[in-house]
Order: structure tokens, then sequence, then C-alpha cells
């Protein structure tokens, strides 16, 4: 029988392998005198099998002797030498908490185990070679010590001490998490929106953990008084980096918005920014129908809303009106003091029946446009007054019920 090394603390198998048939019994016997087994850890099996549980250096070390009764006055024997290896054991530790900028110092140290013994670590799996990343380790006989000069996000992850002999390889794998105060990577900053489009209020955070961002607002231009919660609704949402989306933007939204953001390390962060809405052009008050009469005056009405300046456009089917080359036209637009609208009136001097068209009111300013159309229809006849009024009152019926 060839000779075995067994690993402390693991389980070893002896065979006796008998060739021939038949025999008497099998004995085994530790350093040629006794008897086995001899504790509970011992069990000799029917086949000749000899089982050594929970291997120790000290007690199962030695030479076993098998001894096969063939007849019944001889038997024969054979010697096999167990030589018991114990493995490395390492000793618990454990990465305390930190944040960035400071030192790093962990050991490794095996406590037990055969030498020599060999301790190498690795890194999310790949071995860490000593002066790169700015991690250095310094091993001796029976401990490695991990360094690290100036802690960064780049540190964290999974680290394994590895010890190895002829025994066994062990390896013990602690978590280092560096934690990071919260810190703006974009700022908020006042900026426009303009009613009924999108906007994206900009404000990008890091930190370890992720910190979690909140937006808050007050309402109005002034000096902001309190701020509430954003109440984060279908057109309204916090995007992925932190930055809040404002869909279909609404006067109400102007204001000041703070976006505040923490993650349990250090400081909450804020920053407060304004959103000021801007108004496109659009007409606010216009009739869809209207009539008048052959050769009599006719004045129609638009009323427009948006940003200053508001420019004011009427137009003859695709035509551009300009009263200096067509002077039966005149145009006067003037803001309505009452509101912050303006009212623009294009005078027909006369009506003609070539006017049965549509006419458009057109209001531009830098954020957009808006347009009105009125389908003007021309009387080719007199009319009692009673009609006229008739017409006034179904016209002025029509502009009440747009307004």
């Amino acid at each position: 029988m060839r000779n075995i090394t067994a690993v402390a603390g693991r389980n070893t198998f002896i065979n006796c392998r008998v060739i021939g048939y038949p025999y008497y019994s099998i004995k085994w016997f530790k350093d040629g005198t006794t008897p086995l087994p001899d504790n509970h850890r011992q069990v000799v099996y029917e086949n000749g099998t000899l089982k050594l549980s929970d291997v120790q250096k000290g007690t199962d070390e030695g030479a076993y002797l098998c001894s096969v009764l063939i007849q019944p006055q001889l038997s024969i024997s054979q010697t096999v030498y167990v030589t018991v290896k114990v493995p490395p054991l390492i000793q618990p530790f454990d990465f305390p908490p930190t944040s960035i900028g400071k030192l790093m110092y962990i050991a490794c140290v095996v406590s037990s185990g055969d030498m020599p013994i060999r301790i190498t670590w690795r890194k999310d799996g790949q071995e860490i070679v000593s002066g790169t990343s700015g991690v250095t380790i310094e091993t001796k006989e029976f401990m490695s010590s991990l360094q690290i000069s100036k802690v960064s996000l780049q540190h964290n992850g999974n680290y394994t001490c590895i010890a190895s002999n002829d025994a066994a390889t062990v390896s013990s794998e602690r978590q280092l998490i560096v934690t990071v105060p919260p810190g703006f990577r974009v700022q908020p900053n006042n900026q426009d929106g303009i009613y009924g489009k999108s906007e994206v209020l900009n404000c990008s955070v890091e930190g370890y953990p992720p910190p979690k961002v909140v937006w808050k607002h007050a309402k109005g231009i002034g000096n902001p008084q309190q701020y509430h919660p954003v109440p984060l609704t279908g057109r309204i949402q916090i995007l992925s980096n932190g930055s809040l989306l404002i869909r279909h933007v609404l006067e109400e939204d102007r204001g000041y918005y703070l976006c505040q953001a923490s993650n349990g390390v250090g400081s909450d962060i804020s920053k407060s920014m304004m959103l000021t809405v801007k108004i496109p052009a659009m007409i606010t008050s216009h009739p869809n129908t209207t009539m008048a009469i052959k050769g009599q005056n006719k004045e129609l009405n638009c009323t427009a809303r948006g940003e200053y300046p508001i420019i004011i456009r009427w137009e003859r089917g695709d035509t551009v009106i300009d009263p200096d080359r067509n002077p039966r036209y005149s145009i006067t637009t003037s803001p309505n003091e009452k509101s912050d609208e303006v009212i623009s009136t294009l005078k027909l001097k006369p009506a003609e029946r070539g006017d049965s068209v549509f006419f458009s009111c057109h209001a531009i300013n830098s954020y957009g446009e808006g347009r009105g159309l009125i389908q003007l229809t021309v009387q080719g006849k007199t009319i009692s007054h009673e009609q006229h009024a008739h017409i006034l009152h179904d016209t002025l019926y029509l502009e009440t019920q747009n307004q």
C-alpha cells in the first residue's frame, strides 16, 4: 500500500485490498500495537477499509498495519504511513466603514496551518498587484496586509484573501464599501420654459450610496417663502439622473424650484433655481363667422395674448394684407388696458362681394404663433334695419361664444 497524506479536519479512507479467497479476518493496528478502532472517529468496514473521521495531526499521524488472517495460524500484513497536513485557517476580518479620501489597512492573518503558506489577494475575482491603483500589499510568513493610501470610489468591491499550502487552499471574502457624500455633477440654473412645451430642470448628483433626489416648489416669482414637495404625476416626474421633467408646462409651474439630495453620508445638499414660464402668442378671441353689407364699412376683431412684443398680421385667404398697398384696408392694434391682451382690428372700407372669403388673424412672438380664422360673408343687397340688427346680434353672439 502507498503512503497517504491526509488533511486535518477532513475524513480519510485507507483501503486494505486482499487478493484471493477465502480469508478469515482483517484487522488494523496503529503503530504496530494498538488495535483499531480505539475511538469514535475510527471505523473498520467489513471489506477491510479503515475510515478516519475529522483527522487530527497529533493523534492520527503514524504507521497503520493491515493484518489479514488467511489460515488459522497464518496471516499476512502491510503497513501504510499516514502524514497529516494542516490546512490554513484564516482569522475573521472585516472592512470598517470608510469614506473617500481616508486611509485603509486590513490584515489577513493565518492562525494555523503547515508552512510554507502562500497568501494572495483578489478584488472582484482579479488578482491584486501590489503598487497598482493605490493599493499596497505586504506579506510575511503567515500574515498579509492590504493598504490603501487614499480611498476612492474605484476601491469599492469584494476583496478575497486566499491562503494555500500543501494541504488545501482556503479563502475569506469581505466587501469594502466606500461612502461618498452627495455632490452636484450638474447644478440647476434659472431657465425659461415655454407654455405647452416640455421642459427639463437639470440637476445631476453623485455619491455613494447613490443619493436620493427630491424636488420642491415655491410658487411665485418673488423671493421663495415656503417650498412644498413637487407632486409627481404623469405630467411631472424625476428622471433617472435626478433632473425634473415637466410635460406641457403650465403658467402655474412658474416659481422657484429646489433640488435636494441626500444619501445618509455627510450633509444634504440643495440648490434652487427659478423657472419663468414664457407664453407663446395665441389668439384668445375672434368670431368664427360674421356678415357684412356690400358698400358699407366692416370691422373684424381678434384678441391675442402672450409675451411681448406681439406682432399681429392679417391675411385675406393666403395673402398678407398690406394697408400701404391697399388703402381699402386699415389695421389698428393696441393693448387691452384691462388685461395683458392685445386687440387688433381689421377695417374694410368698404366691404365688397369679393371679400366673402376667410380672413385670418395671426399673433406672433418669440415663443410661438397663433391663428384665428374668420369667415366673412358679404351681402350684395341693402337690408332693413331689423335684418341688420339680426346680423349684428348673430355676430356678437358668435364672438361671445368664442371668448
